[in-house]
């Protein structure tokens, strides 16, 4: 990856900037952003990482010249999605267009594209293994399985990765956090920081499968120096789903004081222990070693500071 030139669309965000941050130090990284704000200005000009604007209810095509890879990090949220399913829908396909435009243009050899473990819906399954039937119920994974199957049916699907990642968790590089704001892991965090106990809304024992940042930053590493085998879809995951009780205990445990965990009376899906097979991305050489105390640590500081 030395001398490359990266282009993270959607770069600046909760995930985006803690990969943005770790490229950096390896090749020349630029991102997209669509509107400025204090936070992420900040974070920009403090790293010396080049922004382009970028908004693709407007802009055609990607900015910035060529790059070696572009990563797509700009689909809508949930959250988004939930509120209108067809402008979410319309922006996830005008990004995924520019991006297949950059592709067909030259001005990349490769995307790797961040699609969602949402996509399978909320069936319950021991294992979810990337071929098996999705039925996503919610705009959110709609949204997503359709752009993944536009990017699949492609002229230049060999040259695209996918991504579904599970619950992907670690610490803000910035405070500007958008919608991922109230993700539970740094709602509990924050919880910690700010008064030193942590209450769950819910009961504790529903399952997700929760992923460090390093690893899922790992895993784009591993696709980026790839020579064969990385043009396909993969799972992005710890593998094994814990309960949000342990997910509590485990940020307890990073905490630098004591930690009192209350529940509440809530209940969501998955509310078995499920798997998710990462053995597809496995075989290139990736496993999951990264831990939750790790991440704990450093977002409860960062939510102190």
């Amino acid at each position: 990856m030395a001398d490359c030139r990266l282009l993270l669309v959607g770069g600046s965000g909760y995930f985006g900037a803690r990969l943005a941050e770790a490229l950096a130090g390896e090749c020349d990284v630029a991102v997209t952003v669509r509107s400025d704000t204090p936070a992420r200005s900040a974070w920009l000009a403090d790293r010396g990482i080049a922004s382009f604007r970028y908004d693709s209810s407007t802009d055609a095509a990607l900015p910035g010249g060529d790059f070696e890879a572009i990563v797509n990090l700009a689909m809508p949220g949930a959250q988004a999605a939930g509120k209108d399913a067809d402008a979410a829908m319309a922006q996830g396909r005008s990004t995924a267009a520019a991006c297949l435009a950059a592709l067909r243009g030259g001005r990349a050899a490769r995307l790797i594209h961040f699609s969602t473990f949402h996509v399978y819906g909320g069936q319950a399954a021991e294992t979810y293994v990337e071929d098996m039937p999705k039925a996503p119920g919610h705009p959110y994974g709609r949204t997503h399985l359709a752009i993944e199957g536009e990017l699949t049916a492609s002229d230049v699907a060999d040259r695209i990765a996918i991504l579904r990642p599970t619950n992907m968790v670690g610490a803000p590089a910035h405070r500007d956090l958008g919608e991922q704001a109230g993700l539970i892991f740094l709602d509990l965090c924050r919880q910690v920081a700010e008064t030193g106990a942590m209450a769950l809304r819910n009961d504790g024992q529903s399952y997700r499968d929760i992923l460090p940042f390093d690893d899922a930053i790992a895993a784009v590493r591993l696709l980026l120096r790839a020579e064969a085998g990385w043009n396909d879809i993969f799972n992005l995951g710890a593998g094994q789903a814990i309960t949000m009780q342990a997910l509590a205990e485990g940020i307890a445990a990073a905490a630098p004081q004591p930690v009192a965990i209350t529940y509440g009376d809530g209940t969501d899906a998955f509310r078995r222990p499920f798997a998710v097979d990462v053995s597809r991305l496995g075989a290139l050489g990736w496993a999951p070693v990264a831990g939750i105390a790790d991440e704990a640590r450093r977002t409860i500081a960062a939510f102190a500071a």
